[in-house]
């Protein structure tokens, strides 16, 4: 499984967060590699409001155990099923 982190500017409000504040992101994805995915990966997340969108690490976990928050937990699972999971922190950076 491919796992990607980065960072991502929210252009619109919604229920939770703000507009203009900048949050990080980790993304799961069964399709390798990594380069084949940055179109997918842009489309995502401007489809759900963010944009300046700055990818700061990649790599492969093969193995769950080696995940010990349970948010990422439930993101892994849902991209082994669904092919593709994202997950926001609520908190934004300063």
């Amino acid at each position: 499984m491919l796992i990607i982190n980065g960072t991502a500017e929210l252009i619109r409000d919604n229920n939770e967060l703000t507009s203009g504040t900048r949050h990080e992101f980790n993304m799961f994805s069964k399709e390798m590699p990594f380069e084949q995915q940055l179109t997918q990966i842009e489309e995502y997340l401007m489809n759900r409001g963010w944009d300046n969108i700055e990818i700061l690490n990649n790599g492969i976990i093969s193995d769950v155990n080696d995940i010990t928050h349970s948010i990422l937990q439930q993101a892994y699972d849902k991209a082994k099923i669904e092919g593709f999971a994202v997950t926001i922190n609520n908190k934004a950076l300063s």
